[in-house]
């Protein structure tokens, strides 16, 4: 099977760009990608340049949020023993943090528990309620799960130990729609029937802190206490990939300005174990891809505890060596990662090209870094994409898969439910766990019944304009930088240039896995330019062809008090020459 190739498409929004542009004192280019993005009016521009905490919806809007502050306001006036209950990943850690540093100021007796990512699985359980009740705990606090957890919560019920559940999770429904609801005594989730909060797509970190907010309201405590905390919701939302749109990104843009200097010692010691302290700015990248991983690389190989003890660290004494455990554990997740890919795109490339679906059986992998295979799978030949790992339980598999658009994932596992043990998840993304001796059937099956159209197996890249880079200036691109933070629902603009000549090509880095280039225009202009790539790779791909057309993003370059213009390329393509030896050929 070849990697995939991804067709470009360019933006046909309409609009009177140049009267925008003269109203909002922006670039025209400026004022389409924001069109691009489905803003259509001058005031919901204007709202989106200027975004500002003060926008952000009230909690109270948030069901249940009101019997959940007056409930835990009680549970705390009546020093009840508290346990907060998260997850393993950076939503449920931050979620747990931002409960328990919030709450510590008001009670001494907390605590906290985390499943284990392998031994335990997803969420709350019954174990973790049944310790509870042997430790005295009188009221239990959820986040970032629970909403799907109604046999466990009907367990904690028969203990007589009551449960707020805060989540943010899809509402489980039965066979007619309605929804299935837990045995709590409040239940606060944005996505709920009748919620009035006007953007349910939050994370289980931003669910706490808002609801932190509303109790320091209540008991009188100042605002600014609890906008200490606003770093650990901006990581989370990142982290767990919501759309950074309205609510998230102005969490997201004012959460990286304060993670520039933060008073957290464990975010400092992370900081700069992750090379990034002092780094001005920060973008929602180096939260999703640098931060990130090493928060998540707890719960991945050991105990998404050692993460939340590093952000509870009083000291830098004491938050060093967990920083290093996490960016240690990180550094070993990447090595195997790396392993894994290597023979995921081996057995891929073995596969048959008619194969709508790959399953891609790895049985030494740890289960924990299906899910990111997967991933890497389905982003280099874009087919659905499932690794199946074996399980600890003798003769069992468990499997992770990722999806691409038009290929409801959880729908088609359910359609093989015969042979599965279990299974879950969501269009995008979902797991399972069968028997070993079922995981050839499986793939047959899902290829089988797949319906997917040729067409619908190349990636559809969105190009905002065609804009040669001779239009670049140093004023667009400090304009640009007003549309962040990048990331889902608002990405990274993109542009695209045609026949650019390359005078000169090299590879970069000890890992070889950066491209320089400089490039010349039609125009006469010339450019440098990067792609971060495997280098060799390229090269292989590039032999002797000189014409390529390139989707970039354009930045500006300083080395030894010298700025530049750079492109960075996010796709390209080859042209052949012309017969006449050059120039454009479109």
């Amino acid at each position: 099977m070849k990697e995939a190739k991804r067709n470009w498409y360019l933006y046909q929004k309409r609009a009177d760009f140049s009267e925008l542009s003269e109203k909002l004192g922006i670039d025209p280019v400026t004022v389409r990608i924001l069109r691009n993005r489905e803003l259509h009016t001058e005031e919901e521009i204007r709202s989106f340049l200027s975004a500002s905490l003060s926008e952000l919806p009230s909690p109270l809007l948030l069901p249940d949020a009101i019997r959940f502050a007056n409930i835990l306001n009680r549970a705390l006036a009546e020093k009840k023993r508290i346990l907060i209950v998260g997850d393993y990943d950076v939503d449920g850690v931050c979620a747990a943090y931002i409960f328990y540093r919030g709450l510590s100021a008001l009670s001494e007796n907390l605590d906290y528990e985390i499943p284990d990512r392998i031994r335990d699985g997803y969420g709350i359980n019954r174990e973790i309620i049944r310790r509870a009740k042997e430790d005295g705990v009188g009221l239990i606090l959820t986040c970032d799960n629970g909403i799907s957890a109604r046999e466990e919560l009907s367990y904690a019920k028969e203990l007589g130990i009551p449960v707020l559940v805060t989540d943010h999770h899809d509402i489980p429904r039965d066979s007619e729609g309605r929804e299935l609801l837990p045995e709590a005594l409040a239940v606060v989730d944005p996505k709920r029937e009748g919620s009035r909060y006007p953007f349910p797509e939050i994370c289980g970190a931003v669910v706490a802190w808002k609801l932190l907010l509303l109790l320091y309201q209540m008991k009188n405590i100042a605002e600014e206490e609890g906008m200490r905390l606003l770093p650990f919701a901006a990581i989370a939302t990142v982290c767990d990939v919501m759309p950074l749109r309205e609510e998230n990104r102005i969490l997201v843009k004012y959460g990286l300005q304060a993670l520039s200097d933060p008073e957290n010692p464990g975010l400092r010691a992370l900081l700069s174990q992750s090379g990034l302290s002092g780094l001005s700015p920060l973008r929602a990248y180096h939260l999703g891809f640098v931060l990130g991983p090493c928060i998540n690389a707890g719960g991945r190989l050991e105990s998404a505890k050692t993460a939340l003890r590093l952000f509870l660290s009083e000291s830098p004494e004491e938050a060093e060596p967990l920083a290093q455990k996490l960016k240690e554990l990180n550094e070993q997740r990447k090595a195997m990662t790396k392993q894994a890919c290597e023979e995921a795109f081996r057995q891929a490339e073995e596969e048959d090209e008619s194969r709508s679906v790959l399953l891609l059986y790895l049985p030494k992998l740890h289960e924990s870094l299906a899910g990111i295979v997967a991933g890497r799978v389905r982003e280099r030949y874009y087919r659905p994409s499932f690794i199946v790992t074996r399980a600890q339980e003798e003769g069992m598999a468990k499997g992770s898969g990722r999806s691409i658009e038009g290929y409801p994932m959880a729908d088609k596992l359910a359609e093989q439910k015969e042979l599965l043990e279990r299974f879950g998840g969501h269009p995008m993304a979902a797991g399972f766990s069968l028997r070993e001796d079922k995981i050839d059937a499986l793939r047959f099956a899902l290829n089988k019944d797949a319906g997917i159209p040729p067409e619908k197996l190349r990636e559809k890249l969105w190009i905002d304009a065609a804009m040669p880079f001779s239009y670049v200036t140093e004023k667009l691109i400090t304009e640009l930088s007003r549309l962040e933070p990048f990331g889902k629902g608002n990405e990274k603009p993109r542009f695209a240039e045609r026949a650019l000549r390359i005078l000169s090509v090299r590879v970069l880095g000890q890992k070889r896995n950066a491209v320089k280039f400089l490039l010349l225009s039609g125009e006469g202009r010339r450019a440098e330019a990067i792609l971060f790539s495997d280098g060799d790779r390229f090269l292989r791909e590039l032999g002797e062809k000189r014409l390529m057309d390139i989707v970039y993003y354009p930045e500006i370059h300083e080395y030894n008090g010298r700025k530049s213009l750079q492109l960075i390329i996010s796709d390209y393509r080859f042209r052949e020459e012309s017969r006449s030896g050059g120039g454009r050929h479109d």
